[in-house]
This record gives structure tokens, C-alpha cells and sequence, in this order.
């Protein structure tokens, strides 16, 4: 009688601790995972897509079996990465609208900054297929989900943040429990004009939530895919490795940009005589 009686307890305790302790996830019709590079962000909206997808399609099935919805839509997956798991690849008609989304499906868009980011607003039919494209998004899936990720929120175009008040941050990623991964998850809201100060009062790790995911969910998809767009690069097999610097300034500057008041290239050209003339005296 005893053990039942303590068995009942715990088991009120362990429903209470499960609705009131446990910090859940609100995930939205938009939801963007933030992060910095290689914190787990592909894993993170990886795990949530397909865990939504999965309830998705039990719904599906439930209301075909039981309410005899035999001509609704099969919900997919739709993803601009390829993955291990049934999937839709996402094609440009798709992101431009001129092809359907099937209803109540889910979306996966990895690194959603490279396929249009905060610079490119000056591209007015750009901005009115995307902005349509999230805006309503909800509404022409009939209710689907949409999962974007990237470093920061600044990064995305601005149709991008106007549909987004808040993002999840991955602040931490536990890797060493076995068979399990632990997400430290913040929410952070947004503010367009920057103008939001947060002020943290409290423990940071106290207002944390815990997302715990299966290591699985890493044979879903290959966590260096866009190495595919250097992977036939050649490797410099012989390079110079210096070890005694007699001389700490600087006299390359590797960049992108064309500086006009910059005369490396002149200082580059004497540095190179100043060495042939020492070594034409040895």
C-alpha cells in the first residue's frame, strides 16, 4: 500500500515537473534558428522539421481513416538540402511561387541568407515574391510550417524579418551524452529598427530551454553539404610555412575589395627588389 501510495506521488510530481518545470519550445508558422557558424543549427531545424512533419502526417492519416478525407492532400517535406529521409527538393518556381506547395506541408531552407540576404532590397521583384512567399505562407499551405536558419537575423532579407518577432538562439550544444543531443536554446525577440535593449537581470542559464534530440537525427543529412562547391578546389601541396618572423608588418592585404589609397602593390614590388638585391650580393 505504501509503495503505491509513493508511486502515485511520484507520478504527480513527474506530471507537474512536465507541464510547469520544463521550458518548451513555441515554435511559430516561421521559425528561424539563429546561431553561430557550426553550433548546430542544420541539426536543430533538421529535428524540428521532421518532427513536425511527422505530426502533420498523422493528422493526415488519422482524419483519412477516420473522418473519410480520402481526397485531401498528403502533407511533405520540403527541403533545399538533401536529406536521408523522404523529401521534396525545393526548387526556384517553388521560393517564386509559380509552383504549389502541398497543403499543411513543412519547409526546411538551410542558410536562408544565401538565397537572398539584407543587400538585396534594391531588386524590386525579388521583394515581392519573397515578402508574398512568407507573409503567406501559412495561408496557402493551409496552416504549414515554414524552418529557416542562419548566423544572425540581421542577415536576412528584410521580407525575411518582418515576419519574424522572435527567433530561437542556440547558446549551447551538449554532444558528449551518449545517443542524445542537448540543445540550449534562447528566445530572442526582434526589433526592425534595432531600437530593443535586453537587459538580463537573471542567470542566463536559468531562462534557457532544453531541447533534447536523438543522434540520429545527424544520418538525416551531411553537416558539411555545401562543401560540394569547393571539394574539386586544388590544394597548394607546396606551400611556405614560416616559423621565425623577422619582420611582423604586413606587405599583402588578400581581400576582395579594391582600395584606392592603398599602395601595396607598389610597397609588394619593392619589398621583392630589396630581396633580390641581398641576394644578388651573396
Amino acid at each position: 500500500m505504501i509503495w503505491i501510495i509513493l508511486l502515485f506521488i511520484l507520478l504527480i510530481w513527474f506530471v507537474w515537473f512536465l507541464a510547469f518545470k520544463i521550458k518548451r519550445l513555441k515554435l511559430d508558422c516561421v521559425s528561424l534558428i539563429t546561431g553561430g557558424v557550426k553550433t548546430g543549427k542544420t541539426t536543430l531545424s533538421v529535428h524540428l522539421a521532421i518532427k513536425k512533419y511527422k505530426k502533420n502526417r498523422r493528422r493526415w492519416w488519422l482524419r483519412k481513416m477516420f473522418l473519410f478525407k480520402r481526397n485531401e492532400e498528403e502533407p511533405l517535406l520540403y527541403s533545399n538540402i538533401p536529406l536521408t529521409c523522404e523529401y521534396v527538393p525545393v526548387t526556384q518556381a517553388m521560393l517564386e511561387r509559380k509552383e504549389r506547395i502541398n497543403y499543411k506541408s513543412v519547409m526546411y531552407l538551410c542558410e536562408t541568407s544565401l538565397i537572398a540576404d539584407s543587400m538585396s532590397f534594391k531588386d524590386d521583384l525579388l521583394n515581392e515574391r519573397l515578402s508574398l512567399f512568407i507573409k503567406l505562407y501559412g495561408h496557402e499551405t493551409h496552416g504549414g510550417s515554414l524552418f529557416l536558419d542562419t548566423q544572425a537575423v540581421s542577415d536576412n532579407h528584410y521580407a525575411v524579418k518582418r515576419c519574424i518577432s522572435r527567433n530561437l538562439y542556440i547558446y549551447h550544444l551538449i554532444k558528449w551524452i551518449p545517443f542524445f543531443l542537448v540543445f540550449k536554446v534562447r528566445e530572442l525577440y526582434y526589433s526592425e529598427d534595432n531600437s530593443t535593449i535586453n537587459v538580463i537581470e537573471e542567470d542566463l542559464e536559468d531562462s534557457m530551454k532544453i531541447v533534447i534530440a536523438s543522434k540520429r537525427v545527424w544520418k538525416k543529412f551531411d553537416c558539411y553539404a555545401y562543401s560540394v562547391f569547393t571539394d574539386d578546389c586544388p590544394v597548394n601541396t607546396d606551400l611556405e610555412i614560416e616559423n621565425k618572423h623577422r619582420n611582423l608588418k604586413v606587405d599583402q592585404l588578400v581581400t576582395f575589395k579594391k582600395y584606392k589609397t592603398l599602395h601595396l602593390e607598389n610597397k609588394r614590388e619593392e619589398v621583392e627588389d630589396d630581396k633580390n638585391q641581398k641576394t644578388n650580393k651573396k
